[in-house]
């Protein structure tokens, strides 16, 4: 069978819209936001260095996820399944572009089967929405997201769906940097809107410029008034580096606002930095500092002292020269909306290896204790205890960002 065939037989086995979660055995938005960020507490989605940024700013975090989660389903909704004695799994999705989401912080309480639930629930919404894309960031060095997410253009194809690296810093906020003017920045403007996708084009390709809706509302305009509706912002600016007189952009910043922490990593709030891929090196310390001094002006009122900069290889050396700091490295998987179904076959398809090699755990384990109880000696017993003990381990599955 064609994957087109299978792709409609699919699409035509989903239930609509108003009963899908329940078929998937997953509720919406049913756990309170002190009761979600308890469960990422307890299954250490917020390790150390994360919950070091994280926690002096909790309080506001909180307030915005609330605020967000009174739009009903528009800006923000929590998707769960399990329970507490099988253990909770939950994927938080929430609205970046007009027709773009991003699902994220999957976390379960060992729990794969009702992760598989939240996900293919999630993934089967946008199927039948039929407009929206969706983005996620994983980091390349956590094995999870790495394997499933990492693997994804395989099954969805190149025209539909992108994975690409880059390096997250965080930049001081007050820097001003030097600039020898031969390179300049210009805020953007509809008439430069040929510029902007060719130095997107050049720099992340089709599917970020569609995905990320780079064309069409620029500075998220409609969007910002959803998240004024329940007093919050979501906005884009751009600046875009020329050389001379010269009109064929060598840069661009894009610079992402939006309610802190809806993202941990704060990725709501993100700069990408595109630098051209032939720009010479020797070129490169102006454009950053043109780019980066006017995109400043976005953060003005911004929370940290830190600007969430996206920026790629080519870049780093020279971001640290100018006091940025390293954090780690971030994938950024995007898939289209022609994507989800692919979407949705490569995560079952990932799931079933997991829930097959689940199922082989607990015959093992069931037969262990079966020979447990028909047996006196108590070395006999130690290896299911152990095994039972390691089993019941609180663990976060984390994608979108980490």
């Amino acid at each position: 069978m064609s994957l087109d065939a299978q792709d409609r037989r699919r699409l035509n086995s989903l239930p609509q819209l108003s009963s899908l979660y329940a078929t998937y055995g997953v509720e919406v938005n049913a756990l309170t936001v002190e009761e979600i960020f308890a469960l990422y507490e307890r299954t250490g989605f917020l390790y150390p260095e994360k919950g070091a940024r994280l926690r002096p700013h909790l309080g506001l975090v909180r307030d915005n996820w609330r605020r967000m989660l009174s739009a009903g389903d528009s800006l923000l909704y929590i998707l769960t399944a399990g329970d507490e004695e099988r253990g909770l799994a939950s994927l938080a999705v929430w609205r970046t572009a007009p027709h773009g989401w991003m699902p994220q912080h999957l976390v379960s309480d060992n729990n794969p089967f009702a992760s598989r639930a939240v996900m293919l629930a999630a993934a089967a919404g946008k199927i039948l929405s039929g407009i929206d894309d969706a983005q996620n960031w994983f980091r390349p060095e956590n094995r999870f997201p790495a394997r499933v997410f990492g693997s994804m253009v395989q099954t969805i194809g190149e025209s539909l769906c992108s994975v690409q690296r880059h390096s997250y810093f965080a930049l001081p906020r007050r820097l001003s940097l030097p600039v020898s003017g031969k390179i300049h920045a210009e805020a953007y403007d509809p008439s430069q809107k040929q510029a902007l996708f060719a130095i997107a084009s050049a720099t992340r390709g089709s599917v970020y410029i569609t995905g990320e809706d780079l064309l069409g509302d620029v500075e998220l305009r409609t969007v910002n008034e959803m998240y004024r509706s329940v007093g919050l912002q979501r906005t884009r600016s751009v600046w875009l580096a020329y050389k001379g007189s010269r009109r064929e952009p060598v840069g661009a910043a894009i610079a992402y606002r939006g309610p802190l922490g809806v993202n941990f990593s704060y990725l709501e709030n993100r700069c990408d930095l595109l630098l051209h891929p032939t720009l010479p090196a020797s070129e490169v310390p102006d454009t950053v500092a043109s780019l980066l001094n006017a995109s400043s002006a976005a953060y003005h009122d911004f929370e940290l002292d830190d600007i969430p900069l996206i920026a790629d290889e080519m870049a780093s050396e020279v971001l640290l020269g100018f006091g940025a700091a390293f954090l780690r490295h971030y994938c950024q998987g995007i898939w289209l909306k022609a994507g989800h179904q692919g979407f949705y076959q490569h995560v079952d398809g990932f799931y079933s290896k997991i829930l097959a090699r689940a199922e082989k755990q607990r015959n093992r384990n069931r037969h262990q204790r079966r020979a447990c109880r028909g047996s006196d000696s108590e070395q006999s017993c130690e290896f299911t205890r152990e095994s039972r003990s390691r089993g019941c381990t609180r663990h976060a599955i984390p994608i979108g960002q980490l």
